[in-house]
């Protein structure tokens, strides 16, 4: 028979398991947000910091972030495994590095699709969610997608001659991003060079490349203007999106209202990084033509001409992918469907 002593110390016990057991539903849950752009980047100061700002102000106290900006934990071309690693609970996967792994994301980075950044965040915003056309490349790799984020279309930055004409592009090596914007860089004549975006500075410097796509929001952050010589002003280069992605089972572990809030701070974030980068591109132009750059448009001529390139892009983009297997061409329509692209 169980003595009274006994069965007063088994209740203790019981009781204190049983609070154990409750105990991480009531805790607050903390989460790693890992990126490797610049604490001053448009993905720090636009992105990941307004929506933790965001998710805590809606969520109260259920949610906490560690911050590792800046490549502290994970460079940019590693954001993806961090996060399969377990490294970083959300990270903004770099869809230009990861085109072996998500290669029908790639669509938003091609050449003539979108003319602005709120076009583009829009229509890809649809794309990678629940049932959209990219979102079994998400699901397959168990991320969710959180945010998107997409710069206006990239200019040519040179840091010798001006490239003003089709065939000012041949002889030159472009920094690349990878994915689409190789076959763009081909397409026009030049030689890409794959190099990650904190090392772009140094290539040029050395002359490992002479010019570089990039968007207007990404020269100051890596002090490109110290050395590039001119930038086109009215060119569509195609894009670079990166996608603030979360680990599958930890956005399963939040309760239903979190996931919403996460979700509702991501539309929000997005849409007002897009607004931000359409005005702020203006502004740079007119701020880098003071240092001295020279910030041009191509004539309607040349323009015509490196389109009618670009054009090829996406063709070959459609062959090289359904050469694997993939929908590309179902993808590519449904993205324009989504931009109101014929």
């Amino acid at each position: 028979m169980m003595t009274r002593k006994f069965a007063t110390i088994s209740a203790g016990l019981l009781a204190a398991c049983t609070a154990l057991a409750v105990a991480p539903a009531s805790a607050q849950t903390k989460l790693s947000v890992v990126h490797g752009s610049p604490v001053k980047h448009v993905v720090s100061i636009l992105g990941a910091e307004p929506w933790m700002t965001c998710v805590k102000e809606k969520a109260g106290k259920e949610v906490d972030f560690n911050y590792y900006p800046a490549g502290q934990i994970s460079k940019t071309p590693e954001l993806l495994r961090a996060l399969d690693s377990g490294v970083a609970d959300l990270a903004p996967v770099p869809i230009g590095y990861v085109s072996d792994e998500m290669p029908l994301s790639g669509v938003v980075m091609l050449p003539g699709l979108g003319s602005t950044s709120t076009e583009i965040v829009t229509a890809y915003s649809k794309a990678i969610r629940p049932g959209g056309i990219l979102s079994k490349e998400f699901e397959q790799l168990d991320i969710v997608p959180i945010w998107a984020m997409a710069f206006p279309p990239y200019q040519i930055v040179s840091t010798r001659g001006k490239i003003n004409s089709l065939d000012d592009f041949k002889g030159r090596v472009v920094r690349s991003a990878g994915g689409a914007m190789n076959l763009a860089i081909q397409q026009l004549g030049g030689s890409p060079a794959e190099i990650a975006i904190g090392e772009t500075y140094i290539a040029l410097e050395r002359g490992t490349a002479d010019s570089t796509i990039s968007a207007f929001a990404s020269v100051k952050p890596f002090s490109l203007q110290e050395i590039m010589k001119s930038m086109s002003s009215n060119g569509a280069f195609g894009t670079f999106s990166n996608v603030m992605a979360m680990k599958k089972d930890k956005f399963d572990a939040l309760s239903p209202e979190t996931q919403k809030v996460f979700i509702d701070c991501g539309i929000q974030t997005e849409q007002k990084f897009a607004q931000t980068m359409d005005a702020e591109a203006k502004e740079l132009a007119k701020e880098f033509a003071a240092l001295g750059i020279d910030i041009y448009e191509f004539t309607p001529e040349n323009l015509a001409a490196i389109n009618g390139a670009l054009g090829n892009v996406q063709s070959d983009w459609v062959k090289r992918l359904s050469g694997r297997g993939l929908p590309a061409q179902e993808t590519l329509d449904g993205y324009k469907t989504l931009l109101g692209v014929k």
